[in-house]
């Protein structure tokens, strides 16, 4: 398989680099990396969204995508999550440690919700080999509302958990990093299984993109092609500034992987 894969990110209005609170990654192989050409027999990409109210969200989203990037392709969403939240007390002690070294210890205030951990959501897919160049398997998990988006002919083929603009709230299902009912996160994880051709393109997308693609796509526009037009970081900067300031996009950390399937 070959593809092009191309990851843009912008932070909400107001907040630094240091408090964006999304991740994406590129495996197997790709050294956390997500972008450049791949080259390899099967692709997994992911993205996740750190809830702003929980503390350690960027670490969390890091880690969850991390995971799904590298593990083996049999690996399920849930197992994946498990997997990351069975690091998190040794994520959280780093944290700490971190924060001794710089002079900051942990203030009393902070220990509760460090105590109840932290939250994202996750879109993450493999595209498998199959058995030609030309085809082969798509598999995609969800928890929460970052999205997928798969395009063919300049057509949108799948809208991936949600396909409708008015699903968006304040309240998506995420994951957690000290979860209290392991079993039940799988009850909570959607999954996609069809199939990926040589010249699709698939976006991924954190929930202010995503619904914005949404509300364009029931308005019979076009917003693959506008985001597949985007080639550099300075682009979609521009672009995002331009539909926030035309309230057409929400002020909210914004992410998008691109993968064009070669």
């Amino acid at each position: 398989m070959r593809a092009i894969v191309t990851t843009f990110r912008v932070p909400k209005v107001g907040s630094s680099w240091q408090e964006y609170e999304d991740a994406a990654a590129v495996g197997p192989g790709q050294s956390g990396e997500a972008a450049g050409e791949f080259h390899g027999p099967w692709l997994a990409a992911a993205i996740a969204d750190g809830a702003s109210e929980a503390l350690l969200a960027r670490q969390w989203a890091n880690e969850l995508v991390s995971q799904f990037s590298d593990a083996e392709p049999t690996e399920h969403l849930a197992e994946g999550i498990l997997a990351s939240a069975s690091r998190w007390d040794a994520i959280e002690a780093n944290y700490r440690q971190l924060r001794e070294e710089q002079g900051e210890p942990i203030a009393w205030y902070e220990d509760d919700g460090l105590e109840q951990g932290s939250y994202a959501t996750i879109i993450g897919a493999r595209l498998m080999p199959g058995t030609t160049d030309e085809d082969g398997p798509l598999q995609a998990w969800a928890l929460g509302d970052s999205c997928l988006f798969h395009i063919r002919s300049d057509a949108l083929i799948t809208a991936f958990p949600m396909d409708d603009p008015t699903g968006f709230n304040t309240s998506p299902a995420l994951a957690p990093s000290r979860p209290k009912e392991p079993a039940a996160i799988a009850k909570h994880v959607t999954h996609l299984s069809t199939t990926w051709q040589r010249g699709d393109t698939i976006h991924l997308a954190s929930d202010a993109l995503a619904c914005w693609f949404l509300t364009q796509a029931a308005a019979g526009a076009t917003p693959w092609r506008t985001l597949q037009s985007l080639e550099t970081d300075n682009d979609f900067d521009q672009w995002v500034q331009d539909l926030r300031g035309d309230k057409a996009l929400r002020n909210d950390d914004t992410t998008l992987l691109r993968i064009n399937i070669q």
